[in-house]
């Protein structure tokens, strides 16, 4: 069987599908369906103000505000004006959020588990090194401003999924 060779950024995007895939899966119990990556970037940032979720995850604002609008209503975050800028709204986890932040974070490790089988803790390092290296790498490189586009994916499951 013949290797095809597609570019970093496919082989990339291909992953991604497939780990929020599975994560999103391994969550179904949970009331929401989606956002996983704002729940545990809240997390680990504590109280932020929005703008820095956007730049870190490279989502654009609009988006944002939807997805902060979702996380509102399920009661995973809240939303504290600054009093100095009104214009500028810190975001924190409710308690809801942090407890259900530690399920979500017990299945990426779960996940992380099984997708590095075989791989040792120097590749692990080594590749989570270079996987770093490449994002500066190409932050400094002229482009479009593309945003990860975090929609409904729930009712896209597979026949392998659905198990």
């Amino acid at each position: 069987m013949s290797v095809i060779e597609i570019p970093t950024g496919t082989k990339t995007l291909i992953f991604s599908k497939l780990y929020y895939g599975v994560l999103t899966k391994s969550l179904s119990k949970l009331d929401i369906d989606r956002y996983f990556a704002v729940i545990l970037f809240l997390n680990s940032n504590k109280k932020c103000c929005q703008q820095n979720i956007c730049n870190n995850l490279m989502m654009d604002k609009a988006a944002m505000v939807k997805v902060l609008d979702y996380l509102t209503k399920a009661g995973y975050i809240h939303r504290i004006t600054n009093p100095l800028d009104r214009r500028e709204h810190f975001i924190e986890l409710t308690i809801k959020g942090i407890k259900k932040s530690k399920e979500i974070l017990k299945s990426v490790h779960e996940i992380e588990q099984k997708a590095f089988l075989g791989v040792t803790k120097k590749e692990t390092l080594i590749f989570n090194k270079v996987l770093h290296s490449l994002s500066n790498n190409i932050k400094e490189l002229p482009s479009t401003n593309l945003f990860f586009n975090y929609k409904n994916t729930k009712n896209k499951s597979t026949k392998k999924n659905s198990k």
